[in-house]
């Protein structure tokens, strides 16, 4: 989940290229490139270069759906035309753009930049693709099959409006004490302060912030590097990737944000559920016919919480197959994962064996509970780990996992937050 857009003005262009594939499916990829042609208009957009197709190797028969090279949609909407329609057991594979929608120019972006945010943009959807036979009353299921980035860079941006610290709350002392919490470091100036006393005090060590992580195209598995940028201190973060927006069209007419997700009819968005790894069967209630299913917002790693309000994003490639399961009413996503913890998964035992740091927050309201434990695990990590009150900020983000611990003993109930210890060095 992120906030940022860039202007849409290049044409388009003809991307697609093969990536490690076998023999079956590069003979799969031989009309791909009409197909995408064929399917939707979309908007152009630029900064991204070419994508590589990213499919399971044993799955020799895919539909593929550009949401990369061009932008299809942001809002939920059933008016919305399918891109594409398939059949039950199809594989379906879903090109991405991130959720800030700028491609490579998030490598130079400023924290100035982030203080100049349209969220009116944000979280650019590959989709709607609709699915023969469903109707309403029947629940959708989607396998995930393969999740895979389709650059070689992720992001994380810090701004003093969202997160779990963010200031968007109506305050008539706002101009006094609107700036006091992890995310809001200092007045979000991108340059001196008017009317600072000192006149000459130093600046530039505010609330807007980027910390860029580097891995390889295509990689499923291992680590994203994480270099400080305000420290240099170094981390290996484990990956497991995993898109923050699956959904279907929504149960009456009309545009609806990604933000917040299950709005309208239970029919997903922005849920920031790490758990969604490959091998994951998502659950979604049909509410129009085709169900209309669209996907964005692509994570490579992600703690329990995204507590700054962005994952490593970037852009990814999903491929999933459909079932329909008939006469069947949830009312919200339901899914079977893989793993409870898939990052941990990724640990070494090198790692595991240095054990997890480890805070809480104990009071009536859980919210504020959550505040104190991770305001408690950015101190750990400045204290201890020697990183900057940002980057400990997008650590507890993308490798920090926020659980309710127990709300049996009323009235002060335990939130807690772990960080794997093995992660620096």
């Amino acid at each position: 989940m992120c906030f940022i857009h860039s202007d849409h003005g290049m044409s388009r262009r003809s991307f697609i290229q093969q990536f490690s594939v076998g023999t079956a499916a590069a003979a799969a990829l031989a009309g791909v490139g009409a197909r995408l042609a064929a399917a939707g208009e979309g908007v152009s957009a630029p900064g991204v270069g070419r994508p590589d197709v990213v499919i399971p190797v044993a799955d020799s028969d895919v539909t593929t759906v550009d949401g990369f090279s061009k932008t299809l949609h942001n809002r939920w909407n059933q008016d919305i035309p399918p891109v594409v329609t398939v059949r039950e057991g199809r594989a379906v594979q879903f090109l991405c753009r991130d959720a800030l929608d700028i491609g490579t120019a998030a490598q130079t972006l400023t924290p100035s930049g982030i203080l100049t945010l349209d969220l009116g943009k944000v979280h650019p959807l590959t989709g709607p693709v609709s699915v023969e036979g469903a109707k309403p009353g029947d629940v959708l299921e989607v396998e995930i099959l393969d999740v895979a980035p389709l650059v070689d860079f992720g992001y994380v941006t810090i701004g003093p409006a969202l997160g779990l610290f963010g200031g968007l709350r109506p305050d008539i002392l706002a101009p006094f004490h609107q700036f006091t919490e992890a995310s809001q470091l200092s007045d979000p100036n991108p340059g001196k302060v008017p009317g600072a006393l000192p006149e000459d005090q130093p600046y530039n060590s505010g609330s807007p912030f980027v910390q860029l992580f580097t891995f390889e195209k295509g990689q499923r598995t291992g680590f994203a590097q994480f270099v400080g940028k305000d420290t240099g201190k170094k981390a290996k973060i484990p990956l497991a990737p995993f898109m923050g927006v699956y959904g279907v069209a929504p149960l009456r007419k009309g545009m609806y944000r990604t933000v917040p997700p299950n709005v309208n009819g239970g029919m997903g968005g922005n849920m920031d559920i790490k758990q969604f790894t490959k091998g994951s069967r998502l659950y979604f209630p049909v509410l129009t016919e085709g169900a209309k299913f669209s996907a964005g917002d692509g994570h490579m790693a992600q703690g329990d919480g995204e507590v700054c309000v962005t994952a490593i994003e970037t852009l990814m490639a999903v491929t999933c197959t459909f079932r329909i399961i008939r006469d069947t009413i949830i009312e919200s996503p339901r899914a079977i994962v893989p793993a409870a913890d898939p990052t941990s998964a990724g640990l070494t035992p090198a790692m595991l064996a240095q054990g997890f740091y480890h805070t809480t927050g104990v009071g009536p309201d859980l919210m504020e509970n959550a505040k104190r434990a991770v305001r408690d695990m950015i101190e750990w990590l400045v204290v201890d780990q020697g990183l900057s009150l940002h980057e400990a900020y997008a650590i507890c983000s993308v490798a920090g996992d926020l659980k309710i611990s127990e709300v049996v003993d009323i009235p002060n109930w335990i939130v807690s937050m772990t960080v794997p210890r093995g992660i620096f060095g």
